[in-house]
């Protein structure tokens, strides 16, 4: 049981460093990230990633362009103001339940 728990502290510590979708970001529209370059800090308009509803990509203030959508601003993939961090809590302490059950309810040997 301890190397599930090791298992699960480890994959959780490296969620926090992935980085999906850096890109550029329009100030016209926060929640679509173009991800492709074309050469330099040129973007290609035909390749984006969007967030979910209710979400924002968060900009940096390096400049960037996309082509066909003009000047725009490097994006970190960390997304501001999404309603999923609310419920966090709540969807931790079921998943804590369902595994303080199991364990119960297993028999000892």
């Amino acid at each position: 049981m301890l190397k599930y728990i090791i298992l699960l502290l480890f994959t959780l510590s490296l969620s926090n460093n992935v980085k999906a979708a850096t890109g550029c970001i329009l100030n016209s529209n926060l929640t679509k990230i173009y991800t492709s370059v074309q050469n330099g800090t040129n973007y290609k308009s035909n390749s984006s990633s969007t967030a979910l509803t209710g979400c924002t990509y968060k900009q940096t203030t390096s400049p960037c362009t996309v082509s066909g959508a003009g000047p725009a601003f490097l994006g970190d993939t960390t997304i501001l103001n999404c309603p999923l961090d609310y419920y966090t809590w709540l969807i931790l302490l079921v998943f804590s339940g369902f595994g303080f059950f199991y364990i119960r309810n297993k028999a000892l040997i």
